[in-house]
């Protein structure tokens, strides 16, 4: 198990993108809006399109994710990252694939180590996709930042409920459910100096409208990345304290929602 991560640097935001495929109405561009409604993301008309991220040099990437999406269970991707030669071709050095493992709209896909590369290109192909085409809202593609230690074990996972409930005279209940959003509360006990000033500088990109990525265990399996991340508003529930004196330890508590 490796320490949590949080992705707050997302090159998508500001690099050059370009979709192999896309709606005039729905263009890749719409990947730099924060909210994830598929109104407002990319659309590729077709079970099957590329998107690069590039024009960043000395990019680091190492977690890429695909969120609010209509992609079936079936659904694959390949994520590549490479550089321009000389010669105006593209060096790979990094060529993965394998199946998306989407659960709850999202696939989640973090590298070994961070890799520097210029650009990324990531497939994305769902044959199966009852839609005929692709939505895709919101991607992060970029680092991970790692604490030197993990956050604390009394941390909670939890949800929110958009839901309509009218009860009739005879008692019975009509319910409507509008929507779901999952959350973490992440208390962190253990914060180095070092790692309280990167903080610091994540929450002041949340503040400014820009989801963060947080993934519980880099380390995990595809398909628990895919079911345990999140992505979406962070926010300090706490000040940071120093509980412990002269120690390098600082304790604060994050409040992370899932982008809607």
């Amino acid at each position: 198990m490796e320490n949590c991560g949080f992705g707050w640097q997302n090159r998508v935001l500001d690099a050059t993108l370009a979709a192999s495929a896309q709606v005039g109405s729905l263009p890749v561009s719409n990947l730099r809006i924060p909210q994830g409604a598929p109104s407002l993301g990319w659309r590729a008309p077709a079970t099957s399109a590329v998107l690069t991220v590039s024009g960043v040099p000395g990019a680091q990437w190492r977690a890429f994710s695909l969120h609010r999406t209509n992609l079936s269970a079936s659904a694959t991707w390949r994520i590549r990252t490479g550089s321009v030669n000389s010669w105006w071709g593209i060096d790979w050095h990094t060529d993965w694939s394998g199946p998306c493992n989407e659960a709850n709209g999202q696939c989640v896909h973090v590298l070994p180590s961070t890799v520097t590369d210029e650009r990324c290109e990531i497939t994305i192909t769902d044959t199966a996709n009852p839609d005929g085409y692709l939505d895709i809202p919101l991607v992060y593609a970029g680092p991970l930042f790692q604490p030197v230690r993990n956050y604390s074990t009394s941390s909670t996972f939890g949800r929110t409920l958009g839901q309509d409930s009218v009860t009739s005279l005879g008692g019975q209940e009509f319910t409507s459910t509008r929507w779901y959003q999952r959350k973490y509360t992440i208390s962190h006990q253990s914060l180095g100096d070092a790692d309280a000033a990167v903080l610091d500088q994540i929450l002041l990109a949340a503040a400014a409208d820009r989801n963060i990525l947080f993934v519980p265990d880099p380390s995990a399996d595809p398909a628990t990345l895919a079911a345990k991340a999140l992505y979406g508003r962070l926010s300090a529930g706490s000040d940071l304290s120093n509980p412990f004196g002269a120690a390098d330890r600082h304790e604060i508590s994050l409040t992370l929602t899932e982008r809607l």
